[in-house]
Formats: C-alpha cells, sequence, structure tokens
C-alpha cells in the first residue's frame, strides 16, 4: 500500500481530514500556519480558527513541537488547515504512515 493510501486511511479513521492548501483554510476549524514578529523571528501558530490568537496557548517558537499538535487534532477529528511548507518540513506524512503502520492491526480487533 502507498503511503498517501496509508494517510488516507489514518485520516479515515479518525474521521479528520488536513489540508495543506491555503486555499482550502476556509473549510478548517483548526489552522497550524506560520507567522513572522516584529522584530524579523518566525513563529508558529496553532489554533482554531475563529478564535483570537492566545500567546500562551497557541504560539510556537520550535515547529518540531507541532508534530504533536496536529496527530492531537487527528486524534480529535478535526479538519485542519496545515500550511503546505511546515506539513512537509515536519514530514507528516511519513509520521502518519508509522503510526498507521503501528496502529491498524489493532482496529481490526476492535472491529471484531
Amino acid at each position: 500500500m502507498e503511503s498517501n493510501e496509508k494517510l488516507k486511511k489514518y485520516l479515515d479513521h479518525y474521521d479528520a481530514e488536513v489540508y495543506t492548501s491555503y486555499t482550502d483554510d476556509g473549510n478548517c476549524s483548526f489552522h497550524i500556519y506560520r507567522e513572522d514578529t516584529a522584530d524579523g523571528y518566525e513563529v508558529f501558530i496553532a489554533k482554531y480558527k475563529d478564535d483570537s490568537v492566545n500567546i500562551m496557548d497557541d504560539l510556537y517558537y520550535y515547529e518540531h513541537d507541532l508534530n504533536k499538535v496536529i496527530i492531537d487534532k487527528v486524534h480529535d477529528g478535526e479538519t485542519i488547515y496545515v500550511d503546505d511548507d511546515l506539513w512537509n518540513d515536519l514530514y507528516m506524512e511519513d509520521e502518519f504512515v508509522e503510526l498507521y503502520e503501528e496502529e491498524y492491526e489493532d482496529w481490526n480487533d476492535d472491529t471484531e
């Protein structure tokens, strides 16, 4: 099975969707994207679409911290927008393929 098929099956299992095109961000309840600070630093925002940015809860200095956020939101069944470059930089498809391979046998046990 190809990696994109494993990703789709994983998302389907959790009734989640992930979009990486900015043109689809309006379809998503949760957004993860890059921003620049006034003094030129790159930070990462992970928040619900209609919420204001809460510095304490929604702002990340390190992009690698977002892997867990993305996985948690998938497990919650959210429809997520993740900036395309960020998705690729985090190797999220590979991450979900690994999770699929770890979990899919348990899914079959749950249905029996």
